[in-house]
């Protein structure tokens, strides 16, 4: 199976050296999200530049996952 890797990124980037390993691109997305609530709630203040980078083995970034702290106009589920 593929290690995924997510780096969180908010104005400059924390690497994720280790990753994950997942069954496929949608795996490692799903994961992704889970992560961006950990993320959330380690650093609540809104900022909408924060999301999870996914990076797969090779190098290349298939996708974000936005990090939402509080409700916005972007995220109303978060009422």
């Amino acid at each position: 199976m593929p290690r995924y890797f997510f780096d969180v990124e908010d104005g400059h980037r924390l690497f994720d050296a280790s990753g994950f390993v997942c069954d496929d691109d949608t795996d490692a997305i799903n994961k992704a999200s889970v992560l961006a609530i950990g993320v959330s709630l380690d650093k609540p203040a809104d900022d909408p530049e924060r999301r999870i980078a996914v990076i797969n083995d090779a190098g290349r970034e298939i996708g974000t996952v936005p990090v939402y702290s509080k409700p916005s106009y972007k995220n109303p589920a978060a009422d």
